[in-house]
This record gives C-alpha cells, structure tokens and sequence, in this order.
C-alpha cells in the first residue's frame, strides 16, 4: 500500500518540484537577502509550509490524473499496470485526492493569514481547480491542456518571486546590480520551465495519439495532424533555445566564458539533438524518446542553478 500511495502522487516528480523551490530560495534569495540584511517573508517554518503546499498541489494533481485516465491509460500504456483498481480502489484514489486537497487548502491558509498576505489563499484553490479540470477536460481538448501544465511548471517559481515581491522591490531600492540579477534568474528559469513543459507535452500527445482517438479524445496532433504538431513543437524549441541568453545577463569576463561553456553542455547541445529527434521522429518510440530527453533538459536545469551563484563570487 506504501508502495502504490508514493507511485500514485509519483513521489519522484514532487520531490524535484520540492527541490527546485528550495534551490532558488536557498541558493538565490536568501543569501542576496542575508547580504543586504532584509529579512524574508517566508521565514523559518513557514518556507518549508510553503514548499510542502506546492508539493501537494503537484501530488493532488498526479492522483486525480491518473483517476480520470483509467480508460486511456489501457489504450496509451497497455503493459504498464495502472494503480487505480489494481492496488488503490477507485475510491482510495479520490479520498487520498480529497485529503491532499483539504491539507493544502488549510496550509494556504495558515501561510496568507502569517505573513498577511490572503491572495496566496486564493492561489491554491485556484491552481488545484485548474489542474483539476485539466485532468477531467481540458487534456482532451487542443492545446490547452499542454498549456495549463506548462504554466504550472512557470508557476513553481513564479509563486516564490509572488510571495517575496516586496522584499524583491526593497533589493532594488538598496542595489539596482543585486535586483536585475534576481530578475534575469527568475525570469529566465520561469521561460526555461514553461517552454520545456509544453514541448514535452506537445510530444507526448504526439506519442499518445492512438489511444487518446480512441478514448475520443481531441488532442493537439488529432485537431491539426502530426505535422504540424511536430512544427509547433519545434517553433517552441527554438524559442528555448533563444531564452538560454536570459541566463547570461550580468555575467562578464571569465563567469560568461564559463557560463556559456556550462549551458551549452547542459541545455544548448541537448536542445538541437532533441531539434534533430523531433524532425526525424515517425513512430511512437521516437517520441518517447524524445520525452525522456527534454525530462533530462529539466533535471540538468538544477545543476546549472547550483553552479551560477558561485560564478558570480
């Protein structure tokens, strides 16, 4: 039961989204925040509170997925036994998505009352209801569904740049330099996640497409075809790849040498080899290839943020 309950909220992927919150924060924000001596909003307990919200909001959303996908996961994965029905009934599943739900909704609520700013309580019903109407509806539907979990993935660290904006407009009044350098991260690791997401989501529909016609499903590649999916999908690498100069700004002299060196290792070569796999892809196993690779973009994204700060010391 252990077992079925850490695969079903896919413990893995949450923890990566745990990490990458506590990454910007600890490695970006709180030292820049220790230096100008501001103190952070999400202090203490209430930024573990915080990153556990945002884990369960992804956990939620993995349980009611995999609820609503029982038809089409036989059809989209027919040797891979699915855990609904097998190992959790289908009402486990709901009572452990319910569960989630009602514990993230009380955390939010803690957090918005503490650091007295009630917007992030209507945030969480916000983001639940979205990925769950993704998982009811919107999946079936065009682009939209890749759309909505690619702004999820922006919204990772965008909810931690929403949470301490003001003490991120107080970096500003103090040093214009710290303030643009906070700035270009955040916005350059929000595009990294929002572009990397919808791309993979673009292939995996590509890949999924004989089962999702036959669940009556009307994905992307179904509504315009596979080439054009396929086009989409590259115009969005393209631009991936044009946002990797967001990671260069304030950099200068040897850091810029290094940082360019660092980048295209981990995210330039990457991108034109899966540029490449996507022009030649034909069958599903290219696809799925192809969705491993851009998984592998997103994990190297938190080596690269590990290695920045100290580049520029």
């Amino acid at each position: 039961m252990i077992s079925s309950l850490i695969n079903i909220i896919r413990l893995k992927n949450v923890t990566i989204i745990g990490l990458s919150q506590v990454l910007i924060y600890f490695i970006f924000l709180l030292p820049i925040f220790n230096k100008l001596n501001i103190t952070p909003v999400l202090n203490g307990h209430l930024w573990w509170l915080f990153v556990i919200d945002t884990m369960l909001i992804a956990a939620g959303s993995y349980v009611v997925n995999d609820i609503f996908d029982q038809s089409t996961d036989k059809h989209n994965k027919p040797n891979k036994s699915t855990l609904i029905n097998q190992s959790i009934s289908n009402n486990l599943a709901w009572y452990i998505y319910i569960t989630i739900t009602i514990i993230g909704l009380d955390i939010a609520i803690y957090i918005g009352f503490m650091i007295d700013k009630l917007p992030l309580i209507i945030i969480f019903p916000c983001a639940v209801g979205l990925l769950y109407y993704y998982s009811k509806s919107w999946k079936r539907k065009p682009f939209i569904g890749n759309f909505i979990v690619a702004t999820f993935c922006a919204f990772v660290p965008a909810i931690i740049w929403y949470a301490e904006y003001d003490n991120i407009k107080l970096i500003k009044n103090i040093s214009l330099k710290e303030y643009n350098w906070v700035v270009n991260i955040f916005t350059a690791y929000i595009s990294f996640g929002f572009l990397t997401t919808i791309i993979r989501e673009i292939i995996k529909d590509i890949e999924d497409i004989n089962g999702d016609q036959l669940s009556g499903y009307i994905t992307l590649p179904i509504a315009i075809g596979v080439k054009k999916s396929k086009y989409l999908a590259l115009i969005f690498s393209l631009l991936l790849l044009s946002s990797y100069v967001l990671w260069l700004k304030g950099c200068n002299g040897i850091e810029l040498l290094i940082l360019i060196a660092l980048l295209g290792i981990c995210f330039v070569i990457p991108t034109f080899f899966i540029i490449y796999k996507i022009t030649k892809a034909k069958v599903t196993q290219d696809y799925s290839k192809i969705s491993k690779y851009l998984k592998y973009i997103m994990i190297m994204s938190l080596i690269v943020f590990l290695c920045i700060p100290y580049l520029k010391k």
